[in-house]
């Protein structure tokens, strides 16, 4: 192996480094914005099954008082 040839090889092991670091930099920089995307709506998920939990005991409450006012007027009394 002639020192041409070794140069020409040591110039494309650092051409191929710099394009695996290019690359490396681009997935972490994707990873990053994946993780805060899975974040943001894991928040979001939350904050709607929370609404929806509220929703439903408001519901629930609102029938419950309609049977309580009812029975306290008269009921199958009437």
């Amino acid at each position: 192996m002639n020192d041409e040839d070794f140069q020409r090889r040591l110039n494309r092991l650092e051409t191929s480094h710099e394009t695996l670091e290019d690359s490396l930099n681009q997935l972490n920089t994707t990873i990053a914005l994946l993780n805060q995307t899975v974040e943001s709506m894991a928040k979001r998920e939350e904050k709607r099954q929370q609404f929806q939990d509220r929703t439903i005991l408001f519901v629930v409450g609102g029938i419950i008082s309609a049977a309580v006012a009812w029975v306290i007027r008269g009921g199958l009394g009437q």
